[in-house]
């Protein structure tokens, strides 16, 4: 023959087989002896199962007496499990899952407790503390699901706070980000500006200089047509500052390029005409083209640098994500970065 513990365990389970496979889940003395025998257990077991029974129970009213909450849903969810005709047993179950669900703030525990009160109710449907408990139980409730709600609003407020925080972040931070990069370009186009401001400086003096050296009647037309019509060139020709590709910049300094080669050979050509470069104003016309071609050097290295740092930009994260496009380098013509000679001596 079995051991009672084994027997116990048996009887345990066929009670839990029971409690699912019928609805309605109260037994009569009669009942829940029976199955205990048919079980295994002897009639000496049966009853030292009774008591143990009525042994946890009263552990767990001493519990429910001294607070202890956890202690006292053991013992009686021990006891309804050997006893489960016991009203008293379930009433006191749900009392202490009551209790401890209210200190935990725990749904599931109320759940348990209205589990058991209608265990109770099933027992005796004139269990009075089962009704008094289920009408604190329902007010509890009632409490937790407030608190409930009010707990999960202001979770949603924390949310929405946080995501609101993070997209705040985020509009800061693209602004920041794009602004910066406005600035690299604007550094761009005011180096260009000078490029463009020491070029048209030489453009002005080319009038100058062709009234100049037009004193001679025997100086070359054909030179001074080529050098209009290079200036004239020069002058039709512009670069967005915004959009400087390699073929715009190119073309430019092309334009450019031609400019300076026929002021090169006008400067050469002079050195036959002595009436010519011997005029003070020729020489003053000298002097500034020669400080005009040395800025045009020096602005150029400027540009390039803003270009170099504005590029660096662009391709590095986060500021490659705005699409920003590169800008195109100065590349002058080999030997376009020295100023013509003009030496008279």
């Amino acid at each position: 023959m079995a051991s009672s513990d084994d027997a116990l365990d048996r009887y345990l389970k066929k009670l839990m087989e029971l409690k699912y496979t019928r609805q309605e889940t109260q037994y009569t003395e009669q009942e829940l002896k029976q199955i205990a025998l048919d079980s295994g257990l002897s009639e000496n077991d049966w009853q030292q199962a009774q008591s143990r029974a009525e042994a946890q129970k009263q552990r767990g009213k001493n519990h429910l007496a001294h607070a202890n909450w956890q202690d006292a849903v053991e013992e009686l969810e021990a006891a309804c499990a050997l006893r489960p005709n016991d009203a008293e047993a379930h009433t006191l179950a749900a009392e202490a899952y009551m209790n401890r669900g209210g200190k935990q703030q725990n749904s599931t525990d109320f759940n348990q407790a209205e589990y058991h009160l209608d265990q109770a109710l099933l027992i005796d449907s004139q269990y009075a503390p089962a009704y008094k408990l289920k009408k604190d139980l329902s007010q509890r409730e009632q409490v937790l699901s407030s608190y409930t709600n009010k707990s999960t609003s202001q979770k949603k407020y924390i949310r929405w706070m946080v995501f609101g925080a993070i997209a705040l972040v985020l509009v800061i931070a693209y602004f920041t980000t794009y602004n910066a990069m406005v600035s690299a370009e604007e550094k761009t186009v005011e180096a260009w500006a000078q490029v463009e401001n020491v070029y048209q400086r030489r453009l002005d003096l080319i009038p100058n200089l062709v009234s100049t050296v037009e004193a001679s009647a025997n100086f070359e037309r054909e030179l001074l047509t080529e050098i209009t019509r290079a200036r004239s060139q020069v002058m039709e020709s512009s670069v967005d500052p915004t959009q400087l590709s390699g073929a715009a910049l190119r073309q430019y300094e092309q334009n450019q390029a031609a400019l300076g080669t026929s002021l090169s050979r006008l400067i050469a050509v002079a050195e036959n005409y002595p009436e010519v470069k011997s005029t003070e104003n020729f020489r003053d016309l000298q002097a500034q083209l020669e400080g005009t071609e040395n800025r045009i050097s020096v602005e150029r290295k400027r540009f390039n640098e803003a270009v170099q740092a504005y590029n660096a930009k662009a391709r590095k994260f986060p500021y490659k994500l705005l699409s920003f496009d590169t800008k195109a380098y100065f590349t002058a013509q080999p030997g376009a970065e020295n100023a013509p000679e003009v030496n008279f001596d």
